[in-house]
């Protein structure tokens, strides 16, 4: 593979700034496998926040209205989804501006059956 350019690692990178990955996708004509690779790794990730929201609005909306313990697990919960899914995206974003390719932990399947050449 060849080394990819500035542009196409600023391009990879602002794939794991959640809803901007749809810029790449669909502003690039021309994408080399080292940004298709990070575009599919960023709407993979995308789809995931979006479906760790909605399992935590469903936790919000049953377990959170026990008094006490509902608020702590629910605050718990948000807080280790959340800063996952921070962590992840910042690692994404640092390994695309670096020009280096990586597996998406736990969503590597998912990404690479994204339909983005």
């Amino acid at each position: 593979m060849t080394e990819p350019t500035v542009t196409e690692r600023w391009w990879a990178a602002a794939c794991y700034a959640s809803a901007l990955v749809v810029l790449p996708i669909l502003m690039v004509e021309h994408k080399g496998e080292f940004l298709a690779r990070h575009c599919r790794q960023g709407f993979t990730l995308l789809a995931a926040e979006v479906v760790l929201l909605l399992v935590l609005g469903i936790v919000d909306a049953s377990l959170g209205r026990i008094p006490l313990l509902g608020l702590l697990l629910s605050i718990v919960l948000h807080l280790v989804g959340l800063l996952a899914a921070l962590g992840i995206s910042a690692l994404g974003f640092a390994r695309a501006l670096a020009g280096e390719s990586w597996n998406l932990p736990f969503l590597e399947d998912f990404a690479q059956r994204v339909p983005i050449h």
